[in-house]
Formats: structure tokens, C-alpha cells, sequence
């Protein structure tokens, strides 16, 4: 049996390695920020990414993601990250960890 890939062995990874400490995984302040090339559309959705998270900026696919709140505590996290989602590395043109516009209470 193959491994799975894209969106959701993502989510369920980084809420594997939470799921002892009783809260949400995900961090309230920064986001990851994948910039792909435009001719790797078609894989991306291939990998069932939602449309709030995948859209054209600028010209420019970018996908967002929710980092776990402790990403910088691995020091693998953005080859993990590339791993999980099925995405190979030469599709990318930039990977950076952004502020996030999230509002939302973490209560």
C-alpha cells in the first residue's frame, strides 16, 4: 500500500503528535506560506487542498497551511511539511513562516 499524502496525513500528523497536551496543536500566530510553480497546479489538486487554503496571489499559486503551535521545535519542519503534503521540491518557489491573520480565540 502506497503512503498517503496531501491535506488531510498533514493534519492528522501534527494532531498525532499533540494529542497528549489537550489542546488545539495548531498555532494562533504564524502560518506556513508555500509559494508553487503555476505549472504544478493540476497536482495540487490532485492532493485535495481546500480552496481557503490554495489560491493565486500576484500571479503566484500559494498554499497556506496551520503550523502545530511547537513547529519550531523541529528541525526538520519544513522538509516534514513537504513530506506529508506530497509535494516535491522542485515545485516550490519559496517556503516561509508568516504571521497569521487569525483572529480566533485559542480558549
Amino acid at each position: 500500500m502506497s503512503k498517503k499524502h496531501g491535506y488531510i496525513t498533514y493534519k492528522k500528523h501534527w494532531e498525532d503528535q499533540a494529542r497528549f497536551i489537550n489542546q488545539s496543536p495548531w498555532s494562533q500566530e504564524k502560518v506556513a506560506k508555500l509559494t508553487i510553480e503555476n505549472d504544478f497546479e493540476y497536482k495540487l489538486k490532485e492532493l485535495k487542498f481546500s480552496n481557503h487554503s490554495f489560491k493565486k496571489e500576484d500571479g503566484k499559486l500559494t498554499l497556506r497551511l496551520k503550523v502545530p503551535y511547537n513547529f519550531d521545535d523541529f528541525d526538520d519542519f519544513k522538509q516534514t511539511t513537504i513530506k506529508l503534503l506530497g509535494i516535491q521540491a522542485n515545485w516550490l518557489t519559496d517556503f516561509t513562516l508568516d504571521t497569521s491573520n487569525c483572529t480566533k480565540s485559542s480558549t
